[in-house]
């Protein structure tokens, strides 16, 4: 008698989601190795194993594909984010680990470099900057509510911790273009270091 142990068949919303998974990967994965302008509907279902036909059943143009893909990438890098932030409000992660996870985050994974393809992309079009500004708005409204939830000012500082630590994503942003065309980690390691001086300087966590 066999020991092997029928598995039960998938639901057909449980396929759809897996499906949409495959194909928000491929995606992503596709944008961080040959580029916006590179990336296509028929190289997206290629690369998820999926057929055209299924591909176009779930996003019928490959801008519906872009946009969710990117959504569930932002959703992604919030809720590592706010997952971070709780460690470093409970005392597990000291700032300095903090900082250097997000960075390390931005630098080796894929939601910054795929990011910036989608940007430069909408900077010329038109529909594709209007379908994503409401999901950078969201994705910048969950970073806001993640820097009030975990950090407040020094004393004597009377700056917005939102603001400071959107600095701080910025500069992060700034660093990781530069590491295209100079990877020097120890520069970058140092620019880090003075990042989390003067932050230090400006915030403090908020130890629960």
């Amino acid at each position: 008698m066999s020991n092997l142990v029928k598995q039960p068949r998938r639901t057909q919303t449980e396929r759809s989601d897996r499906t949409r998974r495959l194909l928000h990967e491929a995606t992503i994965a596709l944008l961080m190795e040959v580029g916006y302008s590179n990336t296509t509907s028929l190289g997206i279902a290629k690369r998820a194993g999926v057929s055209r036909g299924a591909q176009t059943h779930h996003y019928p143009e490959k801008i519906d594909l872009i946009v969710a893909a990117t959504e569930d990438m932002f959703d992604a890098f919030a809720e590592g984010l706010s997952k971070q932030a709780t460690e470093l409000r409970s005392g597990t992660l000291s700032l300095d680990d903090f900082l250097a996870r997000v960075w390390m985050r931005m630098l080796e994974g894929d939601w910054f470099y795929a990011s910036l393809e989608i940007i430069v992309a909408a900077r010329g079009d038109e529909e594709l900057r209007r379908r994503l500004q409401p999901a950078i708005f969201s994705l910048h409204s969950r970073f806001e509510s993640i820097w009030r939830e975990t950090f407040a000012p020094t004393p004597g500082s009377d700056l917005d911790p939102a603001v400071v630590m959107n600095i701080v994503m910025n500069m992060c942003r700034g660093m990781a273009v530069q590491a295209v065309l100079r990877p020097d980690r120890d520069f970058l390691h140092d620019m880090l270091k003075v990042m989390a001086v003067l932050l230090r300087e400006r915030v403090k966590p908020i130890v629960e």
